[in-house]
């Protein structure tokens, strides 16, 4: 059934990859999603022990999907030492006898962690996204304060064929100089506009209102490092 040694496929099970590979397996397979939520003691959980081993007869690979649960140790591990069920990378499913497996060796998953850490990154996202609108919001108030800044960014909406501001859009680019003293934010006002794009081209010279309400000329990209928020 596999192709490569023994020796080859233990180290997949050490492989994110090939683990998240072998789920989506899991869960377009019906037959072992049937299997997992007969034995499983919390069948909302998703299989994380993975297991490479041979039965004497030939090398196996895969997820175990039911078994024997030990007595006093995590619910969502199977004794290897006793029969396990697993589902194969083939979509195969094996009866194993743990008994007479050998070379063992398997690598277990925290799947609650994952999820934490995924809702910790989304959060920190939310976070971020957030804090760029309250800076848009701060430089908006700066836009209005300032008749220059407010010229420039006219002369671009009419451009657009747009309304004046503040009926008009507020500018959306917001940059960082990165190679300042004190990075500076700020809202791009003023330069060449790709129509094509939607976008400043910011290669060529433009004009920045700041967060300290001052209008900035950049040279481009070639002269001034800045990122793009």
């Amino acid at each position: 059934m596999f192709d490569q040694n023994y020796h080859e496929q233990k180290s997949e099970i050490h492989d994110p990859k090939w683990r998240r590979a072998i789920l989506t397996v899991f869960h377009s397979t019906e037959r072992a999603r049937n299997v997992w939520e007969n034995r499983c003691s919390n069948p909302a959980q998703t299989p994380c022990q993975f297991v490479s081993c041979t039965d004497g007869t030939r090398d196996l690979i895969g997820v175990v999907i039911g078994g024997t649960m030990p007595e006093a140790a995590d619910s969502r591990l199977w004794d290897l030492e006793c029969a396990f069920t697993m589902l194969t990378e083939d979509a195969e499913i094996l009866i194993v006898k743990g008994w007479y497996a050998t070379a063992v060796e398997q690598v277990v998953e925290d799947i609650t962690e994952g999820i934490e850490a995924m809702k910790s990154n989304e959060q920190t996202y939310r976070d971020d996204v957030l804090d760029l609108l309250v800076i848009k919001a701060g430089l908006a108030q700066q836009l209005d304060q300032s008749p220059a800044a407010k010229a420039f960014w006219d002369i671009h909406l009419d451009r657009l064929g747009a309304a004046k501001w503040p009926e008009g859009p507020l500018p959306q680019c917001l940059v960082r100089f990165d190679e300042r003293t004190g990075a500076k934010l700020g809202l791009v006002i003023s330069g060449v506009w790709v129509e094509r794009l939607g976008d400043w081209d910011l290669n060529e010279p433009f004009l920045v209102l700041s967060t300290d309400g001052e209008i900035q000329r950049c040279e481009g990209r070639v002269v001034e490092q800045v990122s793009v928020l």
